[in-house]
């Protein structure tokens, strides 16, 4: 099996890397007509690994397993970041992550209720029925042990409001958590008494988070004139100002998304859940924060991410042909393991843009890309 730790491998020419994303990942001819299609394209440029319809960041060993991650963005700079910091936390023993769950929120809002604790009773009193209800709409994901697991009540202000609690297995599950909330509400409305409101999924999705971590020798963060130590300790005031100041946290977090993004995007995923959610996430103590964490341990830097991710390797866009091939080229098994991969990539890009931050600045390589991608449109 081929690496994708290749030295100078956006330096290739085209047929190059083809040749070696073929074999890595089992392209075929149906594939190859594919990429030549978006290879057609007036905007099409051979730079910084554009294979077509993405562009392909190297590198990458998330839990053992090498990929080649692609990424959908106009900024050739993100792509050439995020190889360059996974080359990195390659050295330190690559990505390590997990999902602590896998389930989504659906919200159904019940108006009207004069006592909030009687009808409150009522619901939790039928909630086998009520899953019952709901898992009979999608019986083939509760056969494979996904489907509606539970349920709670809150009181919001004047409103009642039922969470549904629904594991929509490699789906990003919108559409499977708005149906059941529908076929649901006509029972709710009988046994309470109540009207119906507002019956949709919640992009908060705090049932569904990816934790992944990654450590760099320090040695290895050298840049330049700058000293690996330098960089980390560079590093380390850049996330402690994010910690602190707002305007701070929401550019190192939109930094993070730069990574994240774009695989989403390449593999035909909802940026706008996933960045609702994330931002959310780091706004839920009140105070938004940074997504990921920096700190020194003896000679390793280590970083963390902690996110929210409804990402789906079914279902919706992914399945049109290009988010396909993108997720074949990746050689992910499920959603899980494509959201970890994606919250790498989002690390891998927030090390890159903080290990410049406090030393050369970020406009030497991003504008140096930048200026060569657009003379090349």
């Amino acid at each position: 099996m081929i690496s994708s730790a290749i030295p100078n491998f956006h330096k290739f020419p085209l047929e190059k890397k083809l040749k070696f994303i073929k074999e890595f990942s089992n392209l075929n001819q149906e594939d190859f007509v594919l990429l030549k299609k978006y290879q057609k394209l007036p905007d099409f440029t051979e730079f910084e690994n554009n294979i077509g319809p993405f562009k392909i960041a190297a590198n990458f060993l998330v839990q053992g397993k090498d990929y080649f991650a692609p990424m959908e963005t106009e900024e050739p700079s993100v792509v050439a970041a995020a190889s360059r910091a996974a080359r990195q936390i390659r050295e330190g023993g690559g990505f390590k992550g997990r999902y602590l769950g896998n389930q989504m929120i659906g919200q159904l809002q019940l108006l009207g209720i004069k006592n909030f604790k009687k009808t409150s009773k009522e619901i939790l009193e039928n909630k086998n029925e009520i899953l019952k209800i709901a898992n009979k709409t999608n019986e083939f994901l509760l056969r494979h042990s996904g489907g509606a697991k539970d349920l709670e009540v809150r009181k919001v202000k004047n409103f009642l409001v039922l969470h549904l609690f629904v594991d929509p297995k490699d789906a990003m599950g919108a559409n499977i958590v708005n149906t059941m909330l529908e076929k649901i509400a006509p029972f709710l409305a009988k046994i309470t008494g109540a009207k119906i409101g507002v019956r949709i999924i919640s992009n908060f999705a705090e049932r569904r988070i990816v934790f992944v971590e990654g450590q760099v020798p320090v040695e290895e963060l050298a840049l330049g004139d700058f000293s690996g130590e330098k960089v980390a300790q560079g590093i380390l005031t850049a996330q402690e100002l994010a910690e602190l100041d707002i305007y701070r946290a929401v550019t190192h977090n939109k930094g993070v998304m730069n990574g994240i993004d774009a695989v989403a995007l390449a593999t035909g995923n909802d940026i706008r859940a996933i960045d609702a959610g994330v931002h959310s996430f780091a706004a839920k103590t009140g105070k938004y924060k940074p997504i990921t964490k920096w700190k020194l341990e003896n000679d390793f830097l280590k970083g963390e991410i902690k996110i929210p991710l409804a990402i789906a390797t079914v279902g919706g866009a992914t399945g049109t042909k290009k988010a396909k091939l993108a997720l074949k080229i990746l050689r992910v098994k499920n959603a899980q393991e494509l959201g970890i991969l994606a919250a790498s990539v989002g690390l891998a890009n927030n090390l890159a843009a903080l290990s410049v931050l406090g030393t050369e600045g970020i406009q030497k390589g991003h504008m140096k890309l930048h200026q060569k991608f657009i003379k090349n449109i």
